[in-house]
């Protein structure tokens, strides 16, 4: 059986279940430009008086003015689209514009955005992860993402990664009654892979997928921090930590 090796400790596992943003690919490169396209999208339907600051909004999802840096435990490397949404409509509201209307335009803003950003320029892959795909994939290794963001985007990034082949489930926050923390999606995903929890990991870079992992009973939880900026030090409930996906090694038990 394939065992995944992590800093000399050794998985038995049949599948491992993988968050999307941060973890496959490069949470920067993506979310920022996002995030400010988002915000600019919805200054386009307000009068000058009302419309919303980037500046003053990074911080309120996450983002650190100076640098556009992330914060890892923040709403928009954790939460949902539909979470940002709600932040922006509340700035919209405190801006004096009605709840109504506000949700309405930002929720028009995100279907906007996602058809109109570069995805192909944003999406980028965290180092070594298409060999290590390949070679999980070699050993009988069942792969799946459990994500945050919606499916349909989920399915788009890994057609541009070209790793769609390889995830044979991909179960976004919108495809669950409870996202992360909670266990909804990583139960959901081994059912459907038909593997056991146990033999299962669990791949990410926040300690919401970790803890999605431990109330789902997944055999560990390996937390990835791939951003230069962090040190790994908010995956608190992670059983190993790494950089990249060159740090892992598959080998073959010997017992059966």
């Amino acid at each position: 059986m394939p065992q995944l090796i992590v800093h000399g400790a050794s998985y038995d596992i049949d599948a491992i279940l993988f968050d999307k943003d941060g973890t496959l690919l490069n949470f920067g490169d993506l979310w920022i430009g996002w995030f400010d396209q988002l915000v600019t999208t919805v200054n386009r339907r307000l009068p000058a008086s009302q419309s919303l600051s980037h500046c003053e909004l990074y911080p309120k999802v996450g983002i650190e003015p100076a640098q556009r840096l992330w914060d890892p435990t923040g709403p928009l490397t954790i939460g949902s689209l539909n979470d940002i949404a709600t932040i922006l409509a509340l700035s919209l509201f405190e801006a004096r514009v009605p709840w109504n209307e506000a949700t309405e335009i930002t929720q028009d803003a995100l279907h906007s955005v996602s058809e109109l950003i570069d995805w192909q320029r944003c999406v980028t892959p965290v180092k070594g992860l298409q060999a290590f795909i390949a070679r999980a994939s070699a050993a009988g290794i069942q792969c799946g993402v459990v994500t945050s963001d919606d499916a349909h985007n989920a399915q788009r990034h890994l057609s541009i990664l070209a790793l769609t082949d390889h995830f044979p489930v991909v179960l976004g926050h919108d495809q669950v009654p409870r996202g992360k923390p909670y266990p909804d999606m990583a139960l959901a995903a081994c059912q459907q892979l038909g593997v056991l929890p146990e033999r299962t990991l669990i791949i990410g870079d926040s300690n919401g997928d970790m803890a999605m992992g431990k109330a789902a009973g997944l055999l560990a939880g390996i937390g990835i921090c791939a951003a230069p900026h962090l040190d790994g030090a908010h995956l608190t409930l992670a059983s190993q930590v790494i950089r990249d996906y060159d740090a892992l090694t598959i080998g073959t038990s010997t017992f059966h």
